[in-house]
């Protein structure tokens, strides 16, 4: 049996021994949605991946709390309707008009980053073009399932040509942001809960570079890294690609999680989703990336203190192509207060540590974030993105800089 098949029989078992500790994990009562205003949205401005997540996170959010608000779940037949409609069929629509967006925003800020500032997003089939995230969505609105590209001017075939690692970079951006995307999604599972419809948000994000992988297509983003890859001298094919985004897909604890939820909610009609627990610990998650260096896989694992104390441990490696490696504890303390303005308050260090034989690259961040009794919060969240780790690599916003500040405010309801 390959080793990869273990994992995946692993965290399955682990799963229905789990599932007796879902109950006693986090005390929450229901789902905390959000909606976030974030300077990441002047996107030619920050140029942030993560600054610009929150636009799709805050719609997921928001559609969550209006499916808990109106699914029928008076019986069982009711609860399946609003699981179909609301809880699958809906959100193909939702996310094909914003998981491309965000895909295609990927190109963008690694083109930028490289000094391609004159980007150019096709939203769609048709030849409308438009220099906006935000337009882009919208266009997207009429034709959710249409491709789209983005372009930069000057970024000519002789360029590529003589740059293959940059156009490793730019080309594997759209891929990697669905990822990070699904990331962020399992991310606030684990801190706030989830909800019914996020099965479908996050296998959607996470499975789109599997599907795209698996075209039979002489262009396209995985066509073009198997080239790339090829002329780097790094074996690396399309059938990988495939291969290790199923497996991080299908073993990630996130997965398991959402569907024991979505089972719950048709069975009692409950609409929290909570993370699966073993005493504390998480179910691993896994995320699959493609870089500069080659294909790597992160493992992420999660572990409650207490009320108060949140541990997390990301590892992430190349496993095929060049020798590296990136790990990054956090720590998230949460203090809440039931009397006076301010109702809780958070900080959430994180250290990224890259490493091969040879070298050793330190980055990381810092996100703070105050919420006030009237359910209105602040967050302000410092980076330092390293360019040689493969966080850097993939999120670093400027070439002129490797600080970033990002600041904003939310609305829990």
């Amino acid at each position: 049996m390959s080793f990869a098949k273990k994992i995946a029989l692993s965290v399955l078992l682990s799963t229905f021994l789990s599932a007796g500790s879902y109950a006693q994990s986090q005390e929450w009562h229901s789902p905390e949605n959000r909606i976030y205003l974030s300077t990441g949205y002047f996107e030619n401005a920050t140029n942030s991946n993560e600054g610009m997540a929150y636009f799709p996170l805050s719609v997921y959010e928001t559609y969550n709390w209006g499916f808990q608000k109106l699914s029928v779940d008076g019986s069982g037949f009711s609860r399946f309707v609003s699981w179909l409609i609301g809880g699958n069929i809906l959100p193909i629509y939702v996310s094909g008009v914003l998981n491309t967006s965000f895909h295609e925003y990927g190109h963008a800020t690694r083109f930028r980053y490289n000094g391609f500032n004159d980007i150019t997003y096709r939203p769609n089939d048709s030849s409308t073009t438009t220099t906006s995230f935000f337009q882009m969505v919208f266009d997207r609105l009429g034709a959710p399932v249409d491709n789209a590209s983005t372009s930069a001017n000057g970024y000519t075939n002789i360029y590529i040509t003589q740059n293959r690692e940059v156009d490793t970079v730019i080309t594997a951006g759209g891929m990697n942001n669905e990822i990070l995307l699904s990331k962020l999604m399992s991310e606030r599972i684990h801190e706030r809960g989830g909800s019914v419809p996020d099965l479908s948000y996050y296998l959607l994000a996470k499975l789109s570079p599997y599907a795209y992988s698996g075209l039979d297509s002489r262009s396209g983003d995985p066509y073009l890294l198997e080239q790339n890859y090829s002329a780097l001298g790094k074996q690396i094919t399309r059938t990988d690609f495939k291969n290790y985004y199923l497996f991080s897909a299908l073993a990630s604890g996130t997965f398991f999680s959402l569907v024991w939820g979505n089972i719950d909610y048709l069975a009692n009609g409950t609409q929290l989703i909570k993370p699966l627990t073993i005493a504390g610990f998480s179910l691993p998650d896994f995320y699959t990336y493609l870089n500069a260096k080659g294909l790597s896989t992160e493992a992420i694992l999660h572990y409650d203190v207490n009320e108060n104390i949140k541990l997390g441990l990301s590892y992430e490696q190349i496993f095929k192509g060049e020798e590296y490696k990136q790990i990054s504890p956090e720590v998230i303390y949460k203090v809440k207060n039931q009397k006076g303005f301010l109702k809780a308050f958070s900080i959430k260090p994180q250290l990224v540590l890259g490493f091969n034989s040879s070298q050793v690259d330190l980055g990381g961040s810092v996100l703070t974030e105050v919420t006030s009794q009237y359910d209105v919060g602040m967050f302000l969240k410092y980076t330092y993105y390293n360019k040689n780790t493969l966080y850097g690599e993939r999120n670093i916003t400027f070439a002129s800089s490797a600080n970033e500040l990002l600041a904003g405010a939310f609305y829990i309801f």
